[in-house]
């Protein structure tokens, strides 16, 4: 009996559905627990539906890459999903235009600024070029950078590792950062969202209001649109 649930569940863990459906299923329970704790910014859906997955993927000894071949589908939403982000930039056009010039200027150096400073500390304490590699690509969204890491020497595992450690630090502090800071209009922690904590910070600001995500979701477009066409001639 116990062989042929092993080899049951040994054919079910090779099938695409299965972590499709265990991903979902995941990402729902992380939802479900971030609203019985009021919406709390230390425990994003997303943290939760990491940590369920990463559990089940070594409870199963599964690869990463296993896993990523699997949920390619799911992936190819993530495109789709970003261009949906288009609705609250409309939304707020009129703000955008008035300002352009100095939001470019503002997420160009903002996001240069970060990467670099990431980047610099990396090279100096640890020194591996494959992690510096995969560093470059933190402040891209996760399309971008599983497909932009490995062109540039990288590993796609942790360039998404890097880009979910910095989302999420930068969705729970950037708000009271900001709010101490009394720098906390609706453009200026758009803006800082979607340069440093790209879709989970847009997330974050899609729960602040709609002219939050708006300035969040043009601030990691940009972001993404830079780092996608410079770094594979800095490299």
């Amino acid at each position: 009996m116990m062989i042929w649930l092993e080899n049951g569940l040994a054919q079910l863990q090779q099938q695409s559905f299965f972590w499709m459906a265990m991903t979902l299923l995941s990402f729902w329970m992380g939802q479900h627990v971030y609203r019985l704790l009021g919406n709390t910014p230390l425990l994003p859906p997303i943290l939760t539906s990491f940590s369920i997955l990463v559990g089940l993927l070594l409870i199963l000894d599964t690869p990463y890459v296993e896993y990523q071949t699997a949920v390619m589908p799911l992936q190819m939403l993530l495109g789709p999903t970003v261009v949906m982000l288009a609705v609250p930039l409309y939304q707020a056009f009129a703000a955008i235009r008035q300002d352009a010039w100095r939001i470019l200027l503002a997420v160009t150096l903002g996001s240069s600024t970060t990467v670099l400073v990431a980047v610099a500390l990396c090279y100096w304490l640890i020194g591996d070029e494959v992690i510096l590699n995969s560093l470059w690509t933190k402040s891209v969204t996760t399309p971008l950078a599983v497909v932009l890491a490995p062109e540039l020497g990288g590993l796609a595992a942790l360039a998404a590792a890097f880009i979910l450690v910095t989302g999420l630090f930068g969705a729970i502090l950037i708000p009271p950062l900001l709010k101490a800071c009394r720098m906390d209009s609706p453009q200026a922690t758009g803006l800082t969202l979607g340069v440093c904590a790209h879709a989970i910070g847009t997330s974050r600001a899609l729960e602040l209001g709609t002219e939050y995500a708006a300035f969040s979701a043009l601030a990691m477009t940009l972001t993404a649109s830079l780092f996608a066409f410079v770094l594979p001639f800095l490299i």
